[in-house]
């Protein structure tokens, strides 16, 4: 019992080095953490970027399948006896996403949600995304005998093209997005 009392009396604790060791130790673990947060955060935002692009080639492709072209090269859209914009049809497929319409390739601003371009023919879109990454993503829709559809991914502005022979020749692929160069 007596040495009990002995050592309750004794005022001990921890060294200032001690302290600065596990400080370090945290620092070292905070400093491998935080990048790795970073990293997971910025895919997360150019798969969703991915995401809004390829749900609307679906609803694009779903206009297509009906009438023979794509909803963005309508000036206007007959909804059941109602005209709408190709925006407006758009939004109707895909209500979540904020989608701008154009004429022509060379119109796309990649600052916006998901830019719809169509490419001068009935046949050709291309469809545009920006990340809040600061990647942009673009898919070029040829549904002609020798189009096909092309992937790109761009760190910045996307560049779209009117056609995918065009799109083909300069770095956008067939099977999927590419890595951010």
């Amino acid at each position: 019992m007596r040495w009990m009392r002995t050592r309750l009396n004794q005022e001990e604790g921890f060294t200032l080095i001690e302290l600065m060791v596990v400080v370090l130790i945290i620092a070292v673990l905070v400093a491998i953490a935080v990048p790795s947060f970073l990293g997971f955060r910025n895919r997360a935002q150019d798969r969703a970027a991915q995401a809004d692009i390829r749900n609307v080639l679906v609803a694009e492709k779903a206009y297509w399948t009906d009438f023979g072209d794509y909803a963005a090269g309508a000036a206007t859209i007959d909804n059941g006896g109602v005209d709408q914009s190709a925006e407006a049809w758009l939004k109707t497929y895909e209500p979540s996403i904020e989608i701008k319409v154009t004429d022509t390739a060379a119109d796309v601003v990649a600052t916006d949600p998901v830019f719809v371009a169509y490419g001068g023919t009935n046949d050709v879109i291309c469809i545009v995304s920006a990340s809040d990454s600061g990647n942009s993503y673009a898919i070029v829709e040829d549904a002609s005998a020798t189009g096909g559809t092309y992937y790109g991914a761009f760190a910045g502005v996307a560049t779209c093209y009117a056609d995918a022979a065009t799109a083909g020749a300069n770095g956008y692929v067939t099977n999927g997005f590419p890595p951010v160069p």
